[in-house]
């Protein structure tokens, strides 16, 4: 058995990446409208579309019996959680992904389980 970690800019280091060839996908990207000096900071009103080229790269190198994990938190805004998050989730299912199965782990407020094996 070998393992490699790949670490970069994953909007670059995927492309090098052939097809379902990845068992563990783990991601933690930016929080709409943070850490702007970081990574430039993307606004809530475009996150959604902003992630959904990441995803659709992310899901073209997982293996169909890969696991995906996504470590994401809304955020407040004017004292309301802003809904990115859930939108995001709802993009991704219209995207083709099924997000009901057991090895995706979509983290909102709640932990929502998928699996990649059947998307």
């Amino acid at each position: 058995m070998s393992v490699k970690i790949y670490l970069g800019d994953c909007q670059e280091v995927l492309k090098t990446l052939p097809e379902n060839s990845v068992d563990l996908v783990v991601t933690s990207p930016p929080y709409a409208d943070q850490r702007k000096k970081q990574y430039g900071g993307v606004a809530t009103n475009l996150y959604v579309e902003w992630f959904l080229g990441v995803s659709k790269e992310l899901l073209r190198v997982l293996k169909p019996t890969g696991t995906f994990i996504l470590n994401i938190k809304e955020k407040t805004e004017n004292k309301e959680r802003s809904t990115y998050v859930l939108e995001l989730i709802l993009a991704m299912k219209k995207q083709g992904k099924n997000l009901s199965k057991p090895n995706w782990f979509l983290g909102a407020v709640k932990v929502l389980l998928a699996k990649a094996s059947q998307i």
